[in-house]
């Protein structure tokens, strides 16, 4: 994965600074869908009869609509959001 970083242009730090959950997940090894990914855990989560689909999710959010494993949501950088064209609008 790094190696693939690396074509883009990112060096080792940058990678695990900004992309540490996909690392993290890599860790335990390539996804069993290969990358292509079909909506299988709604299909499960229907022949399951659940109701709620965090019951048949490897890595649900939780009740704040976190992502643990990817450590979403995450703060902006300024670079990305210059990068995007974007500005932050602060509260007075």
């Amino acid at each position: 994965m790094y190696k693939l970083f690396s074509v883009a242009g990112y060096e080792k730090k940058a990678v695990d600074e900004k992309f540490s959950g996909m690392i993290n997940a890599l860790s335990y090894g390539a996804p069993p869908h290969g990358g292509i990914a079909p909506g299988i855990d709604r299909i499960i989560m229907l022949l399951a009869g659940e109701k709620n689909i965090r019951e048949v999710t490897m890595f649900p959010m939780n009740q704040n609509a976190q992502d643990l494993m990817m450590k979403a949501p995450s703060e902006v950088s300024e670079e990305q959001l210059k990068e995007l064209n974007l500005s932050l609008k602060k509260n007075k």
